[in-house]
């Protein structure tokens, strides 16, 4: 197929991730960026610099959306001219208005797909809910099941992934462990539940890897266990597999789902603790590939009996590593999708819980 896929190409980003692996099963893919481009993550200035062009790029849409324009449609036009005719289009995220997704319907007559890789958290305005998307694709279930029972949209379930050929396993060497070693670790961003979240956790040694904090947030212990540097690649694996535990504790707002930390994680052999979901156990076979805990007392016995496991804590890691592998990468998600679009599935199948379905 021909795919045009719309989003912001940067170092491990979804967008990025998908146009690859969707070349990689042979098919011919154009990438547009609605832009500013950006700079690999890393180091404090490149964080700095990419910020400030998202925030300029942020205050430029609001204004843009508030006077009913659409970002930047001309050159979106210009390259569905320049590379089309196109067999799908797959926006990466609400890069678009409901303007832009009609002019495209018209231009190109090729069915348009959202696959939207956040929480509910980051829904603001939602108005691909208002955009003639043919499909939409959520990684929570939770979303899939009220929009879909309430609008009668074309919503389907399609969870997170993970890609093997950017988590490559590698032989730790003496210098990884000395960099990455540590009892407990995680990597994300620094926001303010999570900050709230690990304050209870100062009496451990942890290494949280990723972006700086906000300048506003106040760390308190937390600011001893922030490394301030963005892992990607084998340096994730490196990270993962050298703590004995690499702590997923998930935003409140993933509902019934999970994150993409958690099949990186299993993705790496790292032996994962994760915030417990009604939907993890359709993903993973919970105590067996991954650990789950509910509440911040269960958390403490946990990480208290796991550090002292090791050998029960490489065969849960095994387990996660397999399971991810065969069932949650890139690959088998966008086969799932492109045979949704072509009427042949019907997305990731729901777990068995929420409302009942015989209204």
């Amino acid at each position: 197929m021909k795919v045009l896929v719309i989003g912001r190409f940067y170092e491990e980003g979804f967008a990025d991730f998908i146009s690859k692996e969707l070349a990689a099963l042979g098919h011919t893919v154009t990438e547009y960026d609605p832009g500013p481009k950006l700079r690999s993550f890393g180091s404090k200035a490149r964080f700095y610099s990419n910020r400030t062009k998202q925030t300029i790029l942020g205050l430029k849409k609001q204004l843009m959306v508030g006077l009913g324009f659409s970002n930047d449609l001309r050159s979106l036009i210009r390259c569905v001219e320049k590379f089309g005719p196109f067999e799908l289009i797959l926006s990466c995220h609400d890069f678009l208005m409901p303007n832009d997704i009609e002019v495209l319907k018209k231009l190109t007559g090729a069915p348009l797909a959202l696959w939207y890789p956040d929480p509910v958290w980051s829904f603001h305005r939602h108005m691909f809910l208002n955009a003639p998307f043919d499909f939409l694709f959520f990684k929570d279930p939770y979303l899939v099941d009220i929009l879909s029972r309430n609008l009668g949209k074309r919503v389907f379930y399609l969870p997170e992934c993970f890609s093997p050929t950017s988590l490559r396993d590698v032989v730790l060497t003496d210098e990884d462990r000395r960099r990455f070693g540590t009892d407990i670790c995680a990597a994300g961003n620094l926001y303010a539940y999570r900050i709230s979240f690990f304050q209870n956790l100062a009496d451990h040694e942890i290494k949280i890897w990723g972006l700086p904090a906000p300048r506003w947030a106040r760390l308190g212990p937390v600011k001893h266990m922030a490394k301030n540097y963005f892992i990607a690649h084998t340096e994730k694996v490196k990270a993962f597999r050298s703590a004995k535990i690499v702590l997923n504790n998930l935003n409140p707002s993933e509902i019934w789902g999970t994150n993409v930390r958690t099949f990186e994680i299993c993705g790496a052999r790292g032996f994962q603790i994760v915030d417990w979901r009604p939907g993890l156990e359709q993903l993973f076979d919970t105590d067996r590939e991954v650990v789950t805990f509910r509440s911040l007392e269960e958390l403490r016995h946990l990480i208290a009996h796991y550090l002292t496991s090791d050998i029960e804590r490489e065969v849960i890691a095994k387990a996660g590593w397999e399971r991810a592998h065969r069932d949650h990468t890139y690959e088998r998600r966008l086969r799932l999708l492109l045979a949704t679009v072509n009427g042949q599935e019907r997305g990731f199948p729901l777990p068995s819980i929420g409302w009942d379905r015989r209204y």
